[in-house]
């Protein structure tokens, strides 16, 4: 920032008071931070109910690959494939479901 307390020129207009300075000059003047409306209460009690019901329920499961890895674990014919479970462990923490 410049010395005479010019911050910018836009459109050939200067602002010369920094916009700090005059949010906290509209707060000293009195003026209340605005307020939003509290949720309804039925609203809030409906999300309430549906966070608990979705946290009491088990994570999906594919039963069926989990069985035939288990056949394949007790058999000796699961073969781990560690480039491909770095690849899945990086897409992961990418945040990708590649």
């Amino acid at each position: 920032m410049s010395s005479d307390g010019k911050i910018g020129q836009v459109g050939g207009v200067s602002r010369t008071a920094p916009v700090r300075k005059i949010a906290d000059s509209t707060l000293a003047a009195g003026a209340a931070p605005l307020r939003t409306a509290a949720p309804d209460a039925l609203a809030g009690a409906s999300l309430i109910r549906i966070a608990s019901d979705l946290a009491s329920m088990p994570p999906p499961v594919d039963s069926a690959r989990v069985a035939s890895l288990r056949t394949a674990i007790n058999q000796g014919g699961y073969r781990v494939d560690a480039a491909t479970i770095a690849l899945a462990m990086l897409n992961y923490a990418q945040g990708r479901t590649e």
